[in-house]
């Protein structure tokens, strides 16, 4: 590895500026829109739209075959599923964003190998998922099966039946059953120590009041998921690509492993004496089992540590997971080939380095320690990432943009500053912030100008504009400073509070300088991300800048909802959840809000009917301008090895990241 000096780091730091870089790479064009599919039926869907695979003869790793050749593992036909998951041109990236080919198996000493500032993020198989349903590239064209061989759902989408890969197995060997799929429904979803408020993704029209879903099993294989009122989308969302990290844990865990620790099926006295040796009280089963992978999912990919205890249906296992650096290796009996036979994943072992904080990022990979990075990388550092190119063994991509918006500016409605909440309440006021805001400027400044702004707002840029919908909005008064001041004749105060984060720090301040140019007094109130995190969930954030999934997924559109991200009306949020029982009531403009949504969420995302409300929501959106996503379609930064293959040249760099299987080292 090349070693850097934190001096020298500075110093290079300071001595190369962004244009170099930005003049030669011009922003991608947008990921052109995905044909959706037509109109469901009821009959199962097929099986991933994919080449057939040679049936009866499968290739695998030399590792893989070596441990065959000792006996310690079965052959490959026999630890393939009857009917393997077949990868080939399109059918977990499109097409037009990856001209896919064989890969071939890594030799010795080739890893893939990323960083992060916490161990989630800190290794590249926290994005290498699998899902029940598979829709390439992230919950848009055909979706179809993944760990299933087939699926079906009917028309007001209230069934969904399901049947698992016969010959699937965990990466321990053991067979994938139904058995699998009732106990994480009864024994997880519905056991109230383990999952005290279920998912409204999970319960019928999505709602948060809703009762919980059914289950029906069929066989060992076949099972249907049934509802009382439609539930579409957002459904389909947490079976697909749509719930990107949560993979299949919410529907499928391993109940061979984690009965051991639940209080159902094993001997009390020895859950307590395991419970007592993890350093809990002889009482904590429940943490014991979540401890153990009992809520692996989300984000929390923690419990595939210490040494891959859990069993697991993804391309990589945890072999060691010291505090700096997680190594993880492929997994056996896993059910994915390539178009020639080829046992998937090709790359033996990738590698997460953890660091102490963000601004380690650099420092590691400019050094030569890693090689496959996304998400991490500030667009202000990529010109020295492309400095130390030449003598490391990775390659700067910017041809993929982001899966999401990345920040957006969202204002709080249910503070208890009256005057904040008269200004906020007004869509001329936010019309009028919209105005205000250069958006150009923030791609230029932020993102080298490699990104457009959000097609879902005005396009309007006008400080004129502004100051007349801001006198509109009863802000018609200045104090001798300058500054707009509220109807009770004190100054009105756009208060931003904001965590120390370059992502939200950098943005914040280029807002508060054109707020103010309209008489807007805009303090910026920094503060750690645990301490904004305390404010955010007592209701006290005023304005404040946060990541956003927006019009990338057409049809998740709970980040503009007042229960994400900011918790922007948690009153009005709890009043809808509760039927009026408790909070406050929302105006109209929200009620129009929350029942748009509605109908996306329970509407089957290939029909008429969702592109319908989808249409509408959006011109709702630009007169009511609740929360302004500040940039889309930016350029992620990207590392990846210099010889590596099936690398997109366009699309979501997630979609990628979600693909890891299909990557490869080039050896000619």
């Amino acid at each position: 590895m090349n070693q850097i000096t934190r001096r020298e780091f500075l110093r290079v730091s300071a001595l190369i500026g962004v244009g170099s870089i930005a003049a030669a790479c011009a922003a991608p064009s947008a990921p052109a829109p995905v044909e959706v599919a037509g109109e469901p039926t009821s009959e199962p869907a097929a099986a991933p739209a994919g080449p057939a695979g040679p049936i009866g003869k499968y290739s695998e790793a030399p590792s893989l075959a070596a441990l065959v050749a000792e006996g310690q593992l079965p052959p490959v036909e026999e630890r393939l599923p009857a009917e393997p998951f077949v990868v080939g041109p399109g059918v977990l990236v499109v097409d037009e964003h990856l001209d896919w080919e064989v890969g071939e198996y890594s030799r010795e000493g080739e890893v893939l190998r990323s960083v992060g500032n916490d161990p989630v993020w800190s290794y590249p198989c926290q994005h290498s998922q699998e899902h029940i349903l598979n829709c390439p590239p992230h919950h848009t064209g055909p979706i179809t099966g993944n760990l299933v061989s087939s699926w079906s759902v009917n028309e007001d989408c209230t069934v969904y039946e399901f049947t698992l890969r016969k010959g699937l197995k965990w990466s321990d060997g053991v067979p994938v059953t139904t058995e699998d799929i009732l106990f994480t429904y009864e024994d997880v979803l519905l056991n109230e120590d383990l999952t005290p408020v279920l998912a409204s993704d999970l319960k019928d029209g999505a709602a948060p009041n809703g009762e919980p879903m059914g289950l029906e099993v069929v066989d060992d294989f076949t099972w249907r998921y049934t509802f009382n009122e439609p539930n579409g989308s957002r459904f389909l969302a947490r079976l697909g690509m749509g719930n990107l990290w949560a993979a299949y844990s919410t529907f499928i865990r391993p109940k061979h492993y984690l009965q051991q620790f639940h209080i159902k099926y094993a001997d009390k006295a020895d859950l307590e004496a395991k419970a007592v040796a993890a350093g809990l009280g002889a009482g904590e089963w429940a943490r014991l089992f979540q401890d153990e992978g009992g809520n692996w999912g989300g984000m929390d990919c923690w419990h595939m540590v210490e040494e891959g205890r859990l069993p697991v249906l993804r391309p990589w296992i945890v072999k060691e997971s010291p505090p700096e650096l997680i190594i993880m290796e492929r997994n056996p009996y896993y059910f994915k080939v390539d178009t020639e036979g080829n046992q998937l994943p090709y790359v033996e072992r990738v590698e997460g380095v953890v660091v102490s904080d963000l601004e380690s990022i650099p420092m590691t990979i400019v050094a030569g320690e890693v090689n496959f990075v996304r998400e991490r990388l500030r667009h202000t550092d990529v010109a020295l990432y492309k400095e130390h190119e030449a003598e490391n063994d990775y390659k700067v991509v910017l041809d993929m943009v982001y899966h999401n918006a990345p920040v957006a500016l969202y204002f709080n409605m249910n503070t208890v500053d009256e005057n904040w909440c008269q200004a906020v309440w007004q869509k001329e006021f936010r019309q009028a912030v919209n105005a205000a805001i250069d958006y150009q400027e923030i791609i230029d400044s932020l993102y080298l100008g490699l990104g457009t702004a959000c097609p879902w707002l005005p396009d309007v840029n006008d400080r004129d504009q502004a100051n007349a919908l801001l006198d509109q909005a009863g802000l018609d008064q200045r104090d001798a400073d300058g500054w707009r001041l509220n109807p009770d004749g004190t100054r009105f105060e756009f208060r931003m509070d904001v965590r120390l984060d370059p992502l939200y720090v950098k943005p914040s301040e280029v807002i508060k300088a054109h707020l103010e140019e309209v008489g807007i007094y805009t303090p910026l109130k920094m503060m750690e991300a645990a301490l904004w995190n305390q404010i955010r969930d007592a209701n006290e954030l005023y304005a404040s800048i946060d990541w956003c999934d927006d019009c990338n997924w057409p049809f998740l559109k709970d980040d503009f909802m007042p229960n994400q991200r900011i918790l922007w009306a948690q009153l009005w949020q709890r009043w809808m959840e509760t039927d009026g029982k408790e909070g406050e009531e929302p105006p109209d403009w929200m009620k129009e809000l929350y029942g748009l949504h509605k109908e996306i969420m329970v509407s089957d995302p290939r029909t008429s009917v969702a592109e319908d409300a989808l249409a509408r929501f959006t011109e709702w959106y630009k007169e009511y301008v609740p929360v302004l996503p500040l940039a889309r379609d930016v350029v992620d930064p990207c590392l990846v090895p210099k010889n590596a293959g099936n690398i997109a040249h366009a699309g979501r760099s997630s979609a990628v990241w979600f693909s890891l299987e299909q990557v490869f080292f080039k050896h000619t």
